[in-house]
C-alpha cells in the first residue's frame, strides 16, 4: 500500500473516531466569517477540499447556498452528509477532480497538507483556472522552517503529512496575490494560515 492509499486507509477506517475529533477542535467560524466579509458577495460559489465530516461546512452553509465539498474519505463524505443535509458533497480526490467553473471561495482547512509540493503546484494552477475575477483561497498547511515529507503513526492510523515554510507558500502562489501568510501555533503543532486571490 502506497503512502496516499495508507493515509486513505487511515480517514476510511477512523471516520468515527477523526469526526470526534474534528468537532472538539471547533467550527473555524472567525476564519469562515473572514473570507465571506473580505468578498462580500450574496451567495457566493464555494468549493471546500478535505470537508471531512462537515464540521466548517454546517458554518459555509449559513452564508451560501451554493456549496460544494469534497473529501476522499468515503466514511467522512458519509457523516458530512448526515451532519450538513443542505449541503452538496462528493467522493473525489483533489488530484484528479475536474473542479467546476466560475468558484468565488476555496476553503481547504487542513486538507492540502497530504499533498506534495509538485501536485499542490498543479492543484493551485486548475483553480487558478477556474476562480472567478478576485475569487479567493483559504489554506491551512503545516508549518516547518523548511519543505519536508513526514509518515506518522498515532492512535487512528498511518498518514503522510507535507510540511511547508512561508518561502515555500511564496513560490507556490505566483499567479496569487498572496493576502495572507501567517504562523498560527495550535496544540503543540505551527500552521501556516493563507489567503490567496486571484489577480485581475
Amino acid at each position: 500500500m502506497n503512502k496516499k492509499s495508507q493515509t486513505v486507509d487511515t480517514y476510511n477506517k477512523s471516520a468515527v473516531a477523526l469526526a470526534k475529533k474534528f468537532d472538539d477542535l471547533g467550527i473555524r467560524t472567525d476564519d469562515i466569517e473572514e473570507v465571506f466579509n473580505f468578498l462580500k458577495k450574496d451567495n457566493a460559489k464555494v468549493l471546500e477540499i478535505g470537508c471531512g465530516n462537515g464540521r466548517d461546512a454546517e458554518e459555509i452553509t449559513k452564508w451560501t447556498n451554493d456549496y460544494l465539498g469534497i473529501d476522499i474519505s468515503v466514511e467522512l463524505i458519509k457523516l458530512a452528509q448526515k451532519k450538513v443535509p443542505q449541503g452538496k458533497f462528493l467522493v473525489a480526490d483533489v488530484s484528479n477532480f475536474e473542479f467546476p467553473e466560475n468558484i468565488d471561495i476555496v476553503f481547504a482547512f487542513a486538507s492540502l497538507i497530504h499533498i506534495d509540493k509538485g501536485e499542490l503546484k498543479i492543484i493551485l494552477k486548475k483553480l487558478h483556472e477556474v476562480l472567478n475575477s478576485k475569487g479567493v483561497i483559504r489554506m491551512s498547511m503545516k508549518y516547518s522552517d523548511e519543505y519536508k515529507e513526514i509518515t506518522k503513526e498515532d492512535e487512528f492510523g498511518i498518514r503522510t503529512y507535507y510540511h511547508y515554510s512561508k518561502k515555500d507558500i511564496e513560490e507556490l502562489v505566483t499567479d496569487f496575490s498572496l493576502l495572507k501568510n501567517d504562523l498560527k501555533e495550535l496544540r503543540d503543532q505551527k500552521w501556516l494560515e493563507i489567503i490567496l486571490q486571484k489577480k485581475q
